[in-house]
């Protein structure tokens, strides 16, 4: 079998799109499998023993049209099997139109699907915290149906002469061997993607206050200018710790020189793209017009964390298109201060440099051995007070799906919280994922708007204890109604899995809202109950409503339901009468009709909106 990827232009583009022959060779490891890229880039292809032939696309088959029908006719000769487009511009297209190749496979885009066997469609939003950069790419395998485990990570190989290269480099510069050494992205390939000078300067500083460490700069021969404006902006104690001439001779040397270093911090672009596929830390400063959601890959608020002036700022962003974010982008820079994020960058130091973090599975003094695990979004209001909650927790972690408040500001300033992002996929899903990163076998899930009695932190301490116990524990629930209890309108006899055994449990997938919790193993029941703090106000009550009954149009679109007069308007009749008067309803008041009302809202949205998506 012979397959021939396609990738042409930039080295982090090249350097993703690799992902695909890694996958390739191991689904096919007697295949030939050849990656056309430009001549430029291949300094990180060296070493992939996942590709056997790297066809260069150079300045001349762009400059001639006779040597790009002699590449063109080149590929043609060799009758590829496969052929897999992941750069999908004019250029691949011809390319791909003279291939010959049995099956071809590319993105969908209008106007040019006649040249694929397979049409993928062109993701708008990620599904995982991996990145659109990383899952459009390997969406690109899902025609071959591969029969493997997928792995989503890009790589980088350096040799044992090329690392020793680079720490004589480190020697010859004399870095402090007792210190970690932080690389800074000092520059983007362009302007637009350039973080102020000025403002680079004063993250240098935070770096350099926060850490003892080596700090190296990464800029181009031809960038000096900028880069000693940088420098030359810097405190005294900063320009210390910056060893500015040591710059790589190449591009393999600066690989080499980035797998001696700690981490990396700085300018989207290709540096970070080669940090990560070398497994260093990363801190990305996004420019204004650069979509944050393609290129902020494997983020997880450890290891992996950007900004984005739309993380701070989102109403400058609406209604803007690319093009209108791409020439303001300058004056959009300036807003992205850098007192905006100092904080996150001190996270990330903590985080990654210091060598008092938490060894796996340690129970501290009066905490027993739960993972207690937080979904948020936009939670500032409540997050204080449910990490207070859980203070008898061994392990406390936070999985926000990119809160533009400051939920996540206020959880990191928890020294016992772990926050990570995630992409908000569904319910279930951001639930197993939250599960898969615990350390202990207990499961203590808690909403941010959901608060534990002291007679029911007691309860939970106990239950844990035990050697004999269920696999699974209903709560109860309090529903608090603008800091009043709701007694009825179908209230009275909520109950939901809260606390159960990661090895006993897992959320079905199939269920987007109100997830259910699929148990393996026998099923207890906690006496105290759990006070739910659902209700603050009107508007926030129906937009959670609204919002709920979205995701529960989807579960209706994927079951293959067909809107009728009786789902518009008597399943939301139904809904209201029930929860009124068989629930009782009308005992909680005008409380009541205001709850029973919004359930019913929640129905009729439910069906409008199944019925635009099957429109559409």
């Amino acid at each position: 079998m012979k397959i021939l990827v396609i990738q042409q232009k930039m080295i982090g583009d090249v350097l993703i799109s690799s992902i695909l022959c890694n996958n390739l060779r191991m689904a096919y490891p007697d295949a030939q499998i050849d990656y056309l890229v430009y001549k430029s880039t291949t300094p990180v292809l060296e070493g992939n023993l996942s590709i056997d032939n790297i066809i260069l696309f150079e300045e001349k088959h762009r400059n001639s049209k006779k040597e790009f029908f002699r590449l063109a006719l080149q590929i043609r000769a060799t009758e590829y099997d496969i052929l897999i487009d992941a750069y999908s511009k004019l250029e691949s297209w011809l390319i791909v139109l003279l291939s010959g190749a049995k099956r071809k496979i590319s993105y969908q885009k209008k106007g040019r699907n006649f040249l694929y066997t397979d049409n993928v469609p062109f993701a708008a939003f990620p599904k995982t915290n991996l990145g659109l950069a990383i899952e459009r790419r390997l969406s690109l395998l899902e025609p071959l149906d591969l029969p493997i485990e997928i792995d989503p990570l890009p790589k980088l190989f350096v040799t044992q002469k090329e690392n020793e290269e680079a720490l004589c480099v480190f020697e010859q510069h004399q870095l402090q061997k007792n210190r970690k050494t932080v690389l800074i992205s000092l520059l983007g390939s362009e302007k637009l993607k350039t973080y102020p000078l000025e403002y680079m300067a004063k993250v240098v500083d935070t770096i350099a206050d926060n850490q003892d460490v080596n700090i190296l700069f990464n800029y181009f021969p031809k960038q000096i200018e900028d880069a000693k404006i940088i420098f030359d902006a810097c405190k005294t104690a900063t320009k210390e710790k910056i060893y500015f001439d040591l710059l790589a001779k190449d591009l393999r040397g600066f690989i080499a020189i980035m797998n001696q270093c700690d981490l990396i911090i700085g300018n989207d672009g290709g540096a970070i793209n080669m940090a990560k596929a070398l497994g260093k830390p990363s801190f990305i400063i996004f420019s204004p017009w650069i979509e944050k959601k393609i290129w902020a890959t494997f983020e997880d608020g450890i290891q992996h964390m950007s900004v984005h002036l739309n993380d701070f700022k989102p109403q400058l962003f609406h209604s803007k298109t690319e093009k209108e974010l791409k020439k303001e982008a300058l004056s959009l820079y300036l807003k992205l201060t850098p007192d905006l994020f100092e904080d996150k960058i001190e996270q990330f130091l903590n985080q990654n440099l210091n060598n008092t973090q938490k060894s796996n599975l340690t129970v501290h003094q009066n905490k027993v051995p739960v993972s207690a695990l937080i979904i948020t979004y936009n939670e500032a209001e409540n997050i204080k007070s449910a990490i207070n909650d859980l203070d008898f927790a061994a392990e406390i972690i936070v999985i926000d799906s990119f809160s533009t408040d400051q939920t996540t500001v206020i959880a990191s300033s928890h020294d016992n919280v772990t926050v990570v992002q995630h992409t908000f996929e569904n319910y279930a899903a951001q639930r197993n994922f939250a599960i898969s990163l615990a350390q202990h076998n207990w499961i203590l899930f808690l909403d941010a708007d959901e608060r534990i009695s002291a007679e029911l932190k007691d309860e939970i301490m106990e239950v844990v204890s035990q050697e004999e116990s269920f696999s699974a524990y209903f709560f109860h629930r309090t529903f608090m109604f603008q800091n009043k209890k709701l007694f009825f309108s179908g209230w009275q006899t909520d109950k939901i899995f809260r606390l159960f055994k990661k090895d006993k449990a897992n959320y079905a997938s199939q269920k987007i809202v109100h997830e259910k919790l699929i148990v393996n193993g026998s099923v207890g029941k906690l006496k105290n109950k759990l006070i739910h703090f659902s209700y603050k106000d009107h508007y926030s009550y129906k937009q959670k409503m609204i919002h709920y009954g979205k995701l529960k149009a989807k579960e209706e679109f994927n079951k293959g339901t067909q809107p009728n007069f009786f789902h518009f308007y008597i399943r939301p009749l139904y809904q209201f009468l029930y929860q009124y008067l068989i629930r009782l309803g009308f005992l909680d008041g005008k409380k009541g009709i205001i709850i029973c009302y919004l359930n019913a809202l929640s129905v009729f949205v439910r069906f409008q909106e199944l019925k635009k998506m099957k429109s559409n």
